[in-house]
């Protein structure tokens, strides 16, 4: 397998994981945030840890090779940035790839692969699959040329639901695949606590919130209302130290009504949730009290030794997609069972890859539940089931889930057949 790399960078005469400067991006202007550059690990460092043979070359030395490579457009940010749908941005999915590459893909010798496996996004919300088609016609790319690595693992399902909507036969290449499965968990968090007999467990559960979404604010306002957030290590920012913009409360309110369809009372009683821990509650502060940080790299290991279960809230709820993250990671590498608000067939998805999950200790119909709100509201009432018993019970609980936590662990660790799929499928 052969990468080409328009600046890549040589390090004691070999060339780097990591280029000068990440492809797609000739020509961008100064004032203009990069939208290629990977957020690790990398299909790069990937192929270092698992010993595949390939080679790194400049992008002139791979079109003069005359042998079949790779262009890697390495993602970073929301489809708007390297879609060129952003205010003020001017570019296109291919207007930072050089003329010689171009050529080189309408030759087929060149192989672009649009890398974006850290993100789950929705390509119908986004119109992911309609700008790379109309940008692959305008520069008469062969679709066969083309290959879209998405983090959203269904993503080849929606390509062939898209391409029958839109009467495509001839077709790129669309592939699942989720990159932060195989990141290095011990270098994140060196120590791991397997504390099988419970000993200094006394919270119900860990439930960590740093982007305030509007998913997340909707249920952690539920599970306020509920009483379920008392002895938990739960956070939440208030408005003021939040990363990102708040939701309104109107915005809520419509949410609760439209993406949910709650009922009066019970979008009444989450609405004075929400005003509860507004006036009264946030922030809410477990570990760190600072929001300005990513802490994708950053765990601790008493974050899991405290709790008997995570609460995994992932980035996306209500979109189609199917989408893992190093929020569901975390819990596996720390023996912790875990309850995740997630897409539909989340749980379904984690079993294919070889996980194994928690029924019948834990309900997880909740997990094939397509209506939102439905969704959400059997998650609510399965940790109210499993707060309400008591620490010596949760204690019993925790140890007839050993070994499905032994052995998720395990397969984190030692499993490589997904990035096999992945190779065989390019």
């Amino acid at each position: 397998m052969i990468l080409a790399f328009d600046f890549p960078k040589k390090t004691d005469g070999e060339f780097d994981h990591w280029p000068e400067k990440f492809n797609g991006l000739i020509d961008i202007k100064d004032d203009i945030e990069p939208y290629y550059g990977s957020a690790p690990p990398s299909f790069v460092d990937l192929l270092f840890k698992f010993g595949k043979e390939f080679k790194i070359l400049s992008s002139d030395r791979a079109i003069t090779s005359i042998k079949p490579f790779y262009y890697l457009l390495e993602t970073q940010g929301p489809p708007e940035g390297w879609l060129g749908m952003k205010d003020g941005y001017e570019n296109t999915l291919l207007s930072g790839v050089s003329d010689k590459i171009l050529e080189s893909a309408r030759e087929k010798q060149c192989t672009l692969v649009l890398w974006s496996c850290n993100e789950g996004y929705d390509p119908f919300q986004y119109k992911i699959f309609d700008k790379i088609y109309e940008e692959l016609e305008s520069k008469d790319i062969p679709f066969d040329s083309f290959i879209f690595v998405s983090g959203n693992l269904i993503i080849d399902i929606l390509h062939q639901t898209w391409a029958r909507i839109n009467m495509k036969n001839d077709l790129i290449k669309c592939i699942p695949f989720n990159n932060e499965i195989y990141d290095d968990y011990h270098k994140i968090q060196e120590n791991v606590i397997f504390d099988k007999e419970s000993k200094e467990r006394n919270k119900y559960f860990l439930l960590l919130n740093r982007a305030p979404r509007i998913h997340r604010m909707a249920f952690i306002s539920w599970l306020n209302s509920e009483n379920l957030l008392d002895n938990t290590l739960t956070s939440y920012p208030s408005e003021e130290l939040a990363p990102y913009n708040f939701s309104k409360k109107s915005d809520l309110s419509v949410y609760f009504s439209r993406m949910l369809n709650l009922n009066r009372k019970t979008k009444s009683n989450c609405v004075e949730g929400w005003k509860d821990l507004e006036e009264n509650k946030l922030p809410l502060i477990v570990d760190v009290d600072e929001w300005g940080t990513n802490h994708y790299s950053t765990s601790v290991d008493w974050l899991y030794s405290k709790t008997f279960f995570s609460v995994v809230t992932e980035s996306i709820f209500d979109d189609l997609s199917v989408f893992l993250d190093e929020k569901i990671w975390k819990p596996i590498y720390n023996y912790h069972p875990f309850i995740m608000m997630g897409c539909p067939n989340s749980l379904v998805k984690l079993r294919e890859f070889g996980f194994k999950t928690f029924h019948p200790f834990i309900n997880e119909s909740y997990d094939l539940e397509i209506n939102h709100g439905k969704r959400m509201g059997m998650i609510v009432e399965e940790i109210k089931k499993l707060c309400s018993m008591s620490i010596d019970e949760l204690k019993s609980w925790y140890k007839n889930l050993i070994p499905i936590l032994e052995h998720n662990k395990s397969f984190l660790e030692n499993d490589t057949s997904h990035f096999d799929k992945l190779l065989k499928r390019m």
